[in-house]
């Protein structure tokens, strides 16, 4: 494979007149740790929150104004509005948060929440370098994140599925630049900044993407791809093992929720969790096979005319209306075929895979087939983790305080201590 690389003007992201402050809410047994950075732009308060265990980084927040004496603003999710209010008591501030449903607008709880400034060491930490490079064609962006405390290592995040760009990996991205990676993300093609478009390219010219970034991550921050290991999540978990193959010289490789089969099998079985209770026992198997036709269609494997001969078989059913049909002119999407289990059985680098037992995309059993293919290729200090109450994006339902998706952090932990045993062999 031909890697094309240009290096781009490069420049540091700062940001004049910024201040951060550290939150805690405490619930319970347990605690939620967050930053606030506060900038003015154009005469206007900005505020951007951060917290490692909501896997969220500098996500920015809404109607924030700061006046003399007091903060507010607002975090919006899919199901929650965060509304902080804080009085200012010297350098730091003392105040709440308060919850509410994004349904009805109720509000479902108060919790007290303090900010403390963060120091000047604390906040410089880590440098951000921004760049540009050149992939089949295509510029692509991306950030080189310097740690403070080097280990001379290199830790590279695989994009993933969808129009995600590389901001769904910033938390990420920064965890392992404390941890003293140098790391790099990107903007996968038809995302962010990046030319070019996501949704017709196959899984195989995703991965070219990818291994031209790595190229130049490798040349750009002077590690050697043998100090280089590479992390991906679902449809990036499925692109680990195909990269260390196609690869070797990398050092390791982090599969987090990666299916034993092809990404048309774990679509089908996410397809079939968010439905069932709605066609219920009796008529699963039935909608299941036809929206695999569905899905089939969409990945070329059959013709459109036999996707509506079986279809047109259940189209008096009720549980029909709950079958996504695609259009005839629908574009295909060559990327459902792919499977990265093959690739397992060839890999030589250490590999962690990690699957949440309470995933609704990855089938139940998948990490029982991943770890037989890896013995088949036997990789030294390999290894298959499962974790308890957790789902596809490894967050998990803490009781105590449901108003948040939060990491599980063992999945935080047990990357950390494999990591560390990497190394030090």
């Amino acid at each position: 494979m031909k890697y094309y690389i240009a290096l781009s003007i490069l420049f540091f992201t700062a940001s004049l007149n910024a201040q951060s402050f550290l939150g805690s809410i405490q619930f319970g047994k347990s605690s939620l740790n967050y930053k606030i950075r506060l900038a003015e732009i154009e005469g206007q308060t900005e505020a951007y929150f951060s917290s490692l265990v909501m896997n969220a980084y500098e996500i920015p927040c809404q109607r924030a104004t700061l006046r003399k004496d007091s903060l507010k603003f607002y975090v919006v999710s899919d199901h929650y509005v965060y509304e902080y209010n804080y009085i200012k008591q010297n350098i730091n501030f003392k105040g709440h948060l308060k919850v509410y449903s994004n349904e009805n607008e109720q509000l479902l709880n108060t919790f007290e929440t303090n900010l403390t400034q963060e120091t000047k060491n604390e906040s410089e930490a880590i440098k951000k370098q921004n760049f540009s490079f050149t992939s089949n064609g295509l510029e692509l962006f991306g950030t080189l994140w310097k740690p403070k405390n080097p280990i001379h290592k290199g830790m590279f995040l695989v994009t993933s599925s969808q129009g995600n760009d590389r901001s769904g990996t910033n938390a990420e991205a920064s965890f392992f630049t404390n941890l003293g990676y140098t790391v790099f993300n990107y903007d996968k093609r038809g995302t962010g900044k990046s030319a070019g478009e996501w949704q017709s390219a196959t899984i195989e010219e995703l991965c070219s993407d990818d291994m031209n970034a790595l190229e130049f991550f490798s040349i750009t921050s002077s590690l050697p791809q043998s100090d280089i290991g590479i992390k991906g999540s679902s449809q990036g978990g499925i692109k680990i093992p195909y990269i260390l193959s196609k690869m070797p010289e990398l050092c390791f490789g982090i599969s987090v929720s990666c299916p034993d089969g092809t990404l048309l099998e774990s679509d089908l079985n996410h397809w079939k969790n968010i439905n069932y209770p709605h066609i219920g026992k009796e008529n699963i198997e039935l909608a299941l096979k036809v929206q695999k036709a569905g899905y089939d269609y969409l990945a070329g494997n059959i013709s459109y005319e036999l996707l509506v001969q079986e279809s047109y078989k259940y189209s008096t059913e009720d549980w029909i209306k709950y079958v996504w049909l695609p259009e005839r002119d629908v574009p295909k999407d060559y990327k459902l075929n792919f499977s990265g289990l093959p690739y397992f059985e060839m890999i030589k680098q250490p590999v962690l895979v990690i699957q949440g037992l309470s995933d609704e995309v990855v089938p139940p059993k998948s990490y029982k087939t991943i770890e037989k293919a890896i013995k088949i290729s036997k990789p030294p200090n390999s290894r298959v983790i499962t974790l308890a109450d957790t789902n596809h994006s490894m967050t998990y339902l803490n009781k105590e305080f449901p108003y948040f998706q939060i990491l599980n952090p063992v999945y935080l932990n047990t990357m950390t201590e494999w990591l560390n045993k990497i190394i030090q062999e």
